[in-house]
């Protein structure tokens, strides 16, 4: 059986996440998953005088497809889909119908998590800059849940917007930027919409002669090494759950398929679970966890001690590591060495050890069949209760069902 995935940017990251969801599916089921840029099937569609192909996927048959909006409205003709079921995922706008679904993305739970993390720096002020580029509606979702939250905090938040892209001149816009990120008040926490927008921010602040992280926190979308692994300083960003958006339009079709062969019908047009409206046909995916890299670690100085600390941190969080032990191991007090740590980091050393076994948690749950009570005690939490209760309140999901989300 075959099972077709249209995506509109087979180049970008996004959609290989989304492809590599819908194989994990299509692997337990045996489906072989053919991938097709929008371009191509738009080829494809039309004989020489305009009409519909009746050979269109040829030796192909597929049994339903999915189809990646690269957050936009599909604009493909639905004839090309002829009677099968179809999942849009990362799509502004999906058809009517009882054989379509869509799984979109929470752009408005992604601004939440934005300000939780970088609230996490104790910053003077917010603020949040769009993208330069954008097409459809999601950056704004994103940068209104992101105000709502900063104003609900009562905190002071600053706002830029790139003009329209058709009359935008790169070099001015960025200057533009810089300008705008000189008059924000030391020590203000961004949140750029995406990694992209994350990049033009470093950019500017080069130009302001402003560093970051000491007088800009920076905080991007979409954890793209591409982009967060070369920059200097390396880029903080919020991973979004794109490979669950896959796994779960491969269920989705799975459960098209059982609806018809439950009913024994040609089509789902006439499905009674459809009509009672029993089966979901819209499933949102939001942030899964933000990746902690050098733009959001504070603004104090990179000290020895903190840097050996850090580092410190890294190899024996897992092994049951205390703040106070850690900071045992370094002259002076508790207090001092606690406020310099978290001058440079953005964070105390309590969050710090929790995020890296948090890290590690997160990599066992979807790499292993380790039991969680194993799991705790190997990460360093007393038992497995503790751990169940961290990583729901961090995760806003049971360790049950990440795994069964992100299992690899």
């Amino acid at each position: 059986m075959q099972l077709l995935y249209l995506t509109a940017l087979p180049e970008q990251r996004v959609a290989g996440l989304i492809l590599d969801g819908i194989r994990r599916y299509a692997d337990s089921r045996r489906w072989d998953v053919v991938p097709i840029p929008w371009k191509e099937a738009k080829v494809l569609w039309r004989d020489r005088v305009g009409r519909i192909r009746p050979d269109l996927w040829g030796e192909m048959c597929p049994f339903g497809f999915v189809v990646e909006c690269g957050d936009m409205t599909c604009d493909l003709p639905i004839q090309l889909f002829g009677h099968l079921p179809v999942v849009f995922v990362n799509c502004a706008a999906a058809p009517p119908g009882r054989r379509f679904a869509r799984i979109p993305i929470d752009n408005e739970a992604i601004g939440r998590a934005a300000f939780d993390e970088l609230s996490s720096c104790r910053p003077a002020a917010y603020a949040v800059v769009d993208f330069r580029l954008a097409q459809g509606n999601w950056p704004d979702l994103r940068v209104k849940a992101f105000k709502a939250a900063v104003a609900k905090a009562g905190a002071k938040n600053f706002s830029f917007s790139f003009k329209h892209p058709m009359d935008d001149d790169i070099a001015g816009e960025t200057g533009r930027l810089a300008e705008w990120l000189a008059h924000l008040p030391r020590r203000t926490a961004v949140f750029a919409v995406n990694d992209q927008t994350s990049a033009d921010v470093v950019e500017a602040a080069r130009m302001a002669r402003l560093r970051i992280p000491q007088d800009l926190a920076l905080l991007g979308v979409d954890n793209n090494p591409a982009i967060c692994d070369v920059s200097k300083p390396t880029l903080s960003s919020i991973q979004v759950d794109f490979e669950n958006a896959g796994f779960l339009a491969a269920k989705m079709l799975d459960n098209f398929l059982a609806t018809k062969d439950s009913k024994k019908s040609k089509g789902f047009e006439n499905s009674a679970s459809f009509v009672a409206g029993k089966m979901k046909t819209e499933v949102s995916v939001g942030p899964l966890l933000a990746v902690r890299r050098e733009s959001t670690r504070g603004h104090g100085r990179r000290e020895p001690n903190i840097l050996a600390a850090v580092e410190l941190i890294r190899r024996k969080a897992c092994d049951g590591l205390t703040a106070a032990q850690l900071i045992s191991h370094f002259p002076g007090s508790r207090w001092l060495f606690e406020l310099r740590f978290r001058e440079a980091m953005g964070h105390s050393v309590l969050d710090e050890i929790l995020h890296v076994r948090l890290e590690k948690v997160c990599t066992l749950l979807a790499a292993t069949d380790t039991s969680i009570d194993a799991i705790a005690d190997f990460c360093g939490f007393g038992s497995g209760r503790a751990l169940r209760d961290h990583f729901r309140s961090h995760m806003k999901m049971s360790m049950r069902e990440f795994r069964a989300r992100n299992r690899r």
